[in-house]
């Protein structure tokens, strides 16, 4: 790290530091305050109910929250935290590290993919990249929506689930200055490293070996073995010299609050840096992975006239994201692949010629040091205003509203760049040259625009034990972005809700969207989306008003129709991947060209055809879903939740299977997929008190299973082959049954009568042996089955506790998974040992191996299949083999404080001082880690993060 980085940091801390000294209003205060109305106001669209009026399956945390997992990026901080999100944090890069996310699981296979629920902030749509880096300090809460009651109103968006954030507003009060400063050192959870050139080498001499009869034939002969072993030929961990063992993450905000009945703000500014673990300086010839990200919100509220209301929301965002000039994920490649033997760092001993072949071509020391560069800025400004008027001169409770936002993101690139020769024993390997740096061009990364508006007309009034809230809306989008189908999007929304509550024990609720989208053909663009709910508030029933046990007892169901405009089956088109939009209208693609004619000189001719065949009645697909569940509190300590779902797909788009591939190329999506997910959530936390001693615990968990009813699947040969009636991204393949020994075998090498005989290849002793399901005496296609669980997981869950005990807090939260798997052969570079030029980890030493005059034999205790240089389509297949458990279960967060005394701030004019230290992600018990130091979320790759941080907030 280098000086100008670490007089920066000082800098920024330093001054953030001073304004820190003049902070804030007591926190303790706030946080009461906050968890007042987090009990009592439940967010939705258009209008907020009341914990007895609210009708809806949704899940809030206040933003506070957020702050206990150490991230750049929001997402990755919302694991745990709320019951039926389900999160999948992502790797460790510095600005593109998002995590992925499910709302109840998958219900569709139209994308079957993680992270397709849509995102609210403030009550306008947002994609994934402007919500990923708010700041916890701009979020007053963050809430999930999962039913019809609260999801209908969102038309063809509601299918998936809704993730609806609102950010901090002024409060009437005296203003305060908030202000809380970090800094983390970051370290890779998983690093997994492949075998030094001796040990490569001995089970190379295996492979070969194996290849050859399974004669003992060496390729490294016992001197070369040696001068491995001795360190006199190359042995680099080039995991260890591109990697180094520590990043650094340092982030602060300030938030200014306060105002009065006619006028109230909130501000926030923030920043944060992170420096990744490249082995590198950061001057000018050469970058870590780095992002400097700089926030800045205001909101402000005014009162006028006591009829006008209106709200004034900027938010801007800057981030500095610099690299090497060599894409990432390849470098991660080349650490996996290439071998500790193929040559060293430098082909010379003064280190000024970066060695490199035709093979191995990207030296990985050079691919961060010598090849320059680049760097790219991202400009976000979003802005939200709103007018609200009140309407009582007409009747009393009427209002009206109007709302406008615009998005705007800008990216613009620079790079700096160069090359070097490559080098091997001497002599120049490529036609690569050793170039000075050579700045290059502003360049644009992209460019979009999108504006929204919302008319709203609303009525709330309650005539003594009768209240009714109702809305009625019109949102309206307008998107431009890049790409051939992306560059625009286009929908109406006219949504309404009205709800209904008698004496605060019967609540009933109606919501619909009437949503067009310009994603089908005219005259078919519109769908109508209705959703019905009830609640029951039991505890103000008169048999249980006075009790002392039960404090609260609400029982609720819903029961709607919602949509998703979205699908990924077009990305079976190559590059039609249009997200399901504009099928109906026909499309060509270029074929190719041919000959035509007798003779010489012949008619060159060029074709199109269809790249599909047009389908007009191409819609949305459907979601029915149902709801009931309870929410009750006990003894006024413990609070409990609980839901059970059930989510109808149908409608969704699928390609056609059943049309011949002799018919050309006919391929035909329509509307026939059908689709069952159903599960439960509960929560639960306790709270109370002994002396001094304050704690609390909490624990929730979210199920959720799903089933394919139709897709459309060409029929199988037998019923374990099909899909259908398995869950989505379910594991298919052959069932492993040991390793073929020496005594399956004739002399000749063919296997012995009865045993049945592989499709995939000649077979010798060591390659896995597999079941033959149908009994046929072959193993082949029609022996494919359930293996594995999908990648994602049935049920997540987590639990932890709160501990106050005079002036110190100790906060804990566990987090984990069950019902997911990994299949290794997804991960060919550490798993697929010597062939195609691959390398060899520690996996590759349970080989099954049999050469007793060299004192190797492994026939009982192999955990790999026998080594070969060469390919083997029977081993390295899809089979249960390879398919592993990805359960896990990780320390979250723990984080210890101390808050200063009353006394002690009043001498140095504070109302509130904490100083702590956090651990974010310390500690991971899971199967693919300790076996194979596989993370259990991001697996390989650029490693994710654990974190250990010290920071400091202060109130003025």
């Amino acid at each position: 790290m280098n000086k100008q980085y670490n007089i920066r940091c000082f800098l920024i801390g330093s001054m953030l530091s001073i304004a820190i000294a003049s902070v804030m209003a007591q926190e303790t205060k706030v946080l009461s305050d906050t968890v007042a109305v987090e009990q009592s106001i439940v967010p939705g669209r258009m209008f907020n109910t009341t914990k007895y009026k609210n009708t809806s399956a949704s899940s809030t945390i206040d933003g506070s929250q957020l702050t206990k997992t150490v991230s750049p990026n929001i997402t990755n901080t919302l694991a745990g935290q709320l019951p039926g999100l389900s999160i999948r944090q992502g790797s460790g890069i510095p600005g593109d590290d998002n995590a992925k996310w499910l709302i109840r699981g998958i219900g569709s296979y139209g994308y079957g993919r993680e992270s397709e629920s849509k995102l609210y902030v403030d009550g306008f749509e947002v994609n994934a990249e402007y919500l990923a880096y708010l700041t916890p300090a701009e979020i007053e809460s963050v809430s999930i929506f999962k039913d019809a009651a609260s999801l209908a109103p969102f038309g063809m968006r509601g299918a998936n689930g809704v993730i609806w954030i609102e950010t901090k507003r002024g409060k009437i009060g005296k203003p305060t200055i908030s202000a809380t400063i970090r800094g983390s050192m970051q370290k890779a959870i998983n690093v997994y490293k492949p075998l030094n050139s001796f040990a490569y080498a001995s089970l190379y001499n295996q492979a070969v070996s194996n290849d050859n009869g399974m004669i003992w034939s060496p390729y490294y002969s016992g001197s070369e073995l040696d001068a491995y072993k001795n360190n006199q030929s190359p042995n680099v961990d080039w995991y260890d010299q591109v990697l180094k063992n520590t990043g650094s993450y340092l982030d602060a905000n300030v938030n200014f609050n306060g105002g009065n009945k006619l006028a109230r703000y909130n501000i926030v500014l923030g920043y944060a840096n992170q420096q990744g673990l490249l082995n590198v300086d950061n001057d000018d010839k050469m970058s870590n992975l780095t992002m400097d990200k700089f926030n800045l919100r205001t909101n402000f509220d005014f009162n006028l006239f006591d009829f006008f209301e209106a709200k004034i929301d900027l938010g801007g965002r800057i981030e500095n994201r610099k690299s090497p000039n060599f894409d990432i994920s390849s470098l991660m490649s080349n650490l996996a692949s290439y071998p500790s033997n193929i040559y060293n760092v430098y082909d010379d001993e003064d280190q000024q010629n970066y060695s490199g072949t035709s093979l191995y071509k990207n030296n990985p020391v050079a691919s961060i040091k010598g090849l320059g560069w680049r760097s790219s800025r991202l400009r976000i400004l979003q802005g939200n205003f709103n007018l609200k008027e009140k309407l009582d001169f007409i009747t009393e409770g009427l209002y009206a509203q109007q709302a406008f936002s615009f998005y705007s993101r800008t990216i613009s690139t620079y790079n700096k760049t160069r090359n070097y020769a490559r080098y091997f024993n001497g002599e120049r390997t490529t036609t690569d040259e050793t170039t000075s740096l050579v700045a290059g061009g502003y360049g644009s990364g992209g460019m979009n625009d999108w504006k929204q508006g919302i008319i709203t007309f609303g009525y709330d009034q309650s005539f003594g034990k009768h209240a009714v809230t109702s809305a009625v809306n019109l949102h309206l989008s307008d998107y431009k972005g890049d790409g051939k189908f992306g560059y625009k999007y286009h929908y109406l929304n006219y949504n309404g809700r009205v709800n209904y509550a008698f004496d605060d024990r019967y609540i009933a609720e109606l919501g619909f969207s009437y949503f067009g989208s310009d994603s089908y053909a005219p005259g078919n663009r519109w769908g109508f989306y209705p959703a019905v709910s009830a609640a029951w508030v039991v505890s103000n029933e008169s048999f249980l008003k006075d009790s002392r046990t039960i404090d609260f007892l609400k029982v609720r169901a819903s029961a709607g129709k919602t949509g998703s405009a979205d699908s990924g089956e077009t990305g079976n088109l190559g590059s039609f991947n249009s997200n399901g939009r504009f099928l109906y209208q026909q499309y060509y693609y270029y074929t190719g060209g041919f000959n035509s004619g007798n003779s010489s000189p012949y008619q060159w001719n060029t074709g199109l055809a269809p790249l599909f065949a047009a389908n007009k009645d191409a819609f949305a697909e459907k979601s029915m879903k149902y709801d009931i569940g309870f929410d009750i509190s006990l003894l006024k300590k413990l609070d409990i939740t609980v839901d059970a779902f059930l989510d109808k797909r149908s409608d969704i788009l699928t390609f056609n299977k059943t049309i011949m591939g002799y018919y050309g190329n006919n391929y035909y999506l329509s509307n026939i997929g059908k689709m069952t997910n159903n599960g439960f959530e509960a929560s639960a936390t306790y709270t109370d008190k002994i002396c001094d001693l304050k704690y609390s615990l909490f624990g929730m968990a979210s199920y959720a299973k799903n089933t394919i009813d139709y897709s459309g699947e060409v029929p199988t040969a037998y019923s374990y082959n099909a899909r259908t009636g398995q869950p989505y991204g379910v594991m298919m393949g052959l069932v492993a049954d040991g390793f073929y020994q020496l005594s399956d075998f004739n002399a000749d090498g063919s296997l012995k009568s009865g045993l049945a005989v592989p499709s995939y290849g000649k077979v010798q002793p060591g390659d896995i042996k597999y079941k033959d399901l149908d009994n046929s005496g072959f193993i082949d296609d029609t022996d494919i089955t359930k293996v594995g669980d999908p990648a994602y997981p049935k049920l997540t869950y987590s639990f932890g506790g709160k501990l106050e005990y005079k002036g110190f807090d100790f906060n804990i939260m566990f987090r984990g998974t069950y019902g997911a798997s990994v299949n290794l052969m997804d991960f060919s570079n550490q798993f697929i040992a010597f062939t195609d030029n691959r390398n060899a980890y520690p996996v590759a030493q349970g080989a099954w191996a049999y050469y007793p005059e060299q004192g190797i034999d492994t026939r009982a205790s192999a955990t790999y299949p026998r080594l070969t240089a060469e390919n083997n389509d029977n081993n390295y297949r899809a089979s249960s083999f390879w398919v592993k458990n990805n359960d896990f279960l990780r320390i979250q967060f723990m984080e210890l404080g101390y808050r200063f005394t009353d006394r002690i701030l009043k001498s140095k004019k504070l109302s509130d001082l904490r100083l702590f230290i956090n651990a974010t992600n310390p500690v991971t018990w899971s199967n693919v880690l300790k076996n194979y130091d596989m993370d259990p979320e991001s697996n390989y790759g650029y490693p994710a993060l654990k974190s250990f941080s010290v920071g400091v907030s202060l109130t003025l």
